[in-house]
């Protein structure tokens, strides 16, 4: 059934469209039909969305990196006028001819190899973000369902979750690490269009775009790139998933999916009980990413499959495994690594006398560790070098640690080692830390971890020394690697029904991260933008001060204030309707770059903006709302 879709005009237009290529390429594999979609390249050009991948683009780290064409995305796209920066991407879709990638090589997490890094131009990472959006949900209808790396509402915690739940669960403990050799180097541009072509995306032009962005030539290395795709690419992890969709597939009709004649009821734990007394070889599988790991029930199978899985990467997808570096494991007497992790099981009490034992990986965690105590090394530099607010330095610094801190923590508290794991170097990082601040002659000290004043709902636990110093009264510490604990509720497996592209499935996660869904941009808001230049009176800025100040960051920025704002005007309280929002720079004379960030910008009504800067006194109006309008007056003043 060939489906094509109106372009949206609104943000949730957008978000509805999603839901919709979501259901209807489920329905069209319940109905026993293949998806057809064309019309595809009208939704990922339109405004709406060039919009959205601009604002998720510009959220990310390293949004402002150039690459081989100098431009940043805050000079040559956010400060730039609205119209032209739309005209252009726009532009960019018709007759696309990406520029070449910037190479950048970086270290591989625990590891002394180095990974190659593409940096695409800002204006290819708008186009890759607006198809890989519009395409996502077409793909994700389809992906398997133990498919984890690089998919939204889904990491590596819930593959790590699914392997040990197998493990327990089966009792098997012969396993297949599985490493495919230089995946990213080696995709086949044509295997690839004709997987995304079977996978429903029938439009044409969408398709020669991306066959573009595959032959994006790699600047000082090559003019076309034949063979593989960069990685650093916003719209590869997407793009590889789709790649390795066919070794899913086949891999699953083999066991977990496997059409027998007989009736095939699930058995208590939830796996298919008939299966077990065939001849088949069992095989259950979870990948995540390039990553994958294979559970069988014997040494023989175990190698069975590897050679199939090789002979299949190799004939079907024109891809490699990497002998030495796929291996074979029984985890009774080793451990394997994935994700990130070590797991094995070890004698215990349960059903099938071992139990999982899960603990963080060790190269990946020393490489960790070395990057924090360089980082609290740095921490001390502030201090030394900043002079008059060196104090103030460090403790922001101090915040910043923390903060990698407990995301090591938070990462692997999944495991149910992870006390143990990081309480040998918690003492080397607590003493790093007390040699930055006690050196330095600014109060430094061991205090009490529950007599700290930052990081409140994890110190009042311990009592722990750590070493903290004084600013203002408030004690600011370097938080612990001892502090960590298992977190039961991280090891739950993952609920198939949980996308970002059903209701059900956003309350899901809702439900389940305690993070409310993102409001939709009150697009409707943009209908102003021709005039609201001319609206505005502000006398003590020239002409072309005002042209720079209503750029296109400010056109963007001014709808989510709307959203922080929750549609009420912040000088009367009053709700306002889209169409009658005026925006109020709260600090005019900031620099371009930092003048219309969402926090500078305050919506309120015509009226309530032309109070603050008319100079004449509103008493009448109320106390509350004369307050505000003077607290809005004070920070007009340099």
């Amino acid at each position: 059934m060939v489906q094509e879709l109106d372009s949206p005009t609104t943000e949730s237009q957008f978000r509805n469209i999603q839901d919709r290529l979501y259901s209807n390429t489920l329905n069209a594999i319940d109905g026993g039909t293949k998806p057809c979609i064309k019309g595809l390249l009208e939704i990922a050009s339109s405004e709406t969305v060039i919009l959205t991948a601009i604002h998720k683009i510009k959220a990310n780290k390293g949004a402002n990196t150039p690459g081989t064409d100098a431009e940043t995305l805050r000079e040559h796209f956010l400060h730039k006028d609205y119209e032209e920066v739309v005209q252009r991407v726009k532009e960019g879709f018709n007759r696309y001819k990406p520029v070449p990638v910037r190479r950048k090589w970086i270290p591989k997490p625990g590891k002394t190899e180095m990974r190659p890094l593409g940096i695409p131009a800002i204006i290819d990472r708008i186009i890759q973000e607006c198809i890989r959006s519009t395409i996502e949900p077409i793909l994700e209808a389809q992906f398997f369902k133990h498919s984890y790396g690089f998919r939204p509402m889904r990491d590596a915690h819930m593959a790590l979750n699914r392997v040990t739940d197998i493990v327990h669960k089966t009792g098997y403990r012969w396993i297949v690490e599985g490493d495919i050799k230089k995946f990213f180097d080696n995709v086949n541009h044509r295997i690839l269009i004709s997987q995304l072509w079977h996978l429903g995306i029938r439009d044409r032009r969408i398709l020669c775009i991306i066959k573009e962005m595959l032959k994006a030539g790699i600047m000082g290395e090559c003019d076309t790139n034949t063979v593989g795709t960069p990685q650093g690419g916003i719209i590869s992890p997407l793009l590889a998933n789709a790649y390795l969709h066919a070794l899913d597939q086949w891999i699953i009709r083999e066991w977990e999916e496997k059409k027998l004649r007989r009736s095939q009821a699930k058995s208590r734990n939830g796996f298919l009980g008939v299966l077990h007394k065939t001849n088949l070889k069992p095989a259950y599988f979870v990948r995540y990413a390039d990553d994958w790991v294979l559970i069988t029930n014997s040494k023989e199978n175990a190698e069975k499959w590897k050679w199939r899985i090789s002979h299949f990467l190799k004939n079907s997808l024109a891809i490699e495994l990497s002998e030495e570096k796929t291996l074979i494991t029984n985890v009774r007497k080793k451990s394997i690594h994935f994700v990130g992790f070590e797991f094995n099981v070890r004698p215990g009490k349960s059903r099938q006398g071992f139990i999982p034992c899960t603990r963080p990986d060790k190269g990946r965690l020393r490489s960790k560790l070395e990057e924090i105590k360089q980082n609290i090394r740095n921490v001390k530099g502030l201090y030394r070098y900043k002079k008059g607010n060196g104090l103030e330095q460090m403790v922001h610094g101090i915040n910043i640690l923390n903060s990698q801190i407990r995301g090591l923590i938070e990462y692997y508290d999944v495991t149910t080692n992870i006390h143990r794991s990081l309480r040998p170097y918690a003492q080397r990082i607590r003493y790093t830390g007390f040699k930055c601040v006690k050196r330095m002659g600014m109060g430094g000290c061991w205090k009490p971890a529950n007599q700290v004043d930052n990081l409140i709902s994890i110190h009042h636990d311990y009592n722990t020394l750590i070493p903290a110093i004084p600013y203002k009264g408030v004690w600011y510490g370097i938080t612990d690697l001892s502090f960590g604990k298992w977190r039961k509720e991280k090891t739950a497996l993952k609920r198939q029904n949980e996308t970002p592209y059903t209701p059900e499935g956003r309350a899901i996660y809702e439900s389940r991260s305690e993070k409310p869904s993102l409001k939709a941009r009150a697009d409707e808001m943009l209908s102003t933008r021709t005039s609201y230049g001319v609206m505005m009176n502000l006398r003590s800025f020239k002409a072309e001060r005002k042209k720079k100040l209503y750029n296109f960051e400010f056109f963007l920025n001014r709808i989510y204030a709307y959203n922080r704002d929750k549609g009420k005007c912040r000088v009367c309280g009053i709700y306002l309707s889209p169409y009658e929002v005026h925006t109020h720079h709260i600090r005019p004379y900031l620099p371009i770059e930092l003048v219309n960030r969402v926090n500078e910008l305050a919506s309120t009504h015509l009226e309530c903006h032309q109070y603050i800067h008319d100079g004449i006194e509103h008493a009448d109006l109320g106390q509350t709302v004369w307050n505000k309008i003077l607290k809005f007056r004070a920070k007009l003043q340099n």
